[in-house]
């Protein structure tokens, strides 16, 4: 029996919203895309733009990420997909290469996002 990871998937604390990290599963539950780094990213951030939305957020509000990935050789792709998805913003970033839990699984990134007063 699969034992559920002990974490929230976002935590607010004052105008911060901190996620966990996220991986590139699909609406089945398995991850996407095993030998594509690209396609793997952009579903990361769509997991992350669901939980943003489910606090009232978007990608615009995220200020910090950090993103661990399995092969060196995925930066190049990682980061165009990863411009792609976020447009003209650029949240401050840190990229790190380290192995991961979930086989399969080529990239994790956690996301600290902020509630824009105004």
């Amino acid at each position: 029996m699969a034992i559920a990871p002990a974490l929230s998937p976002a935590v607010p604390a004052g105008d911060l919203l901190f996620l966990s990290g996220q991986l590139a599963f699909g609406a089945d539950g398995a991850i996407v895309a095993p030998d594509d780094i690209a396609a793997q990213t952009r579903q990361v951030l769509a997991n992350i733009a669901s939980v943003l939305k489910g606090h009232g957020l978007g990608l615009s509000n995220v200020v910090k990420t950090t993103v661990w990935l399995t092969d060196t050789a995925d930066f190049a792709a990682f980061n165009e997909a990863y411009a792609a998805s976020f447009g003209s913003h650029r949240p401050a970033r840190s990229t790190v290469r380290s192995d991961l839990m979930l086989p399969g699984a080529r990239i994790e990134i956690e996301a600290i996002a902020r509630r824009i007063q105004g």
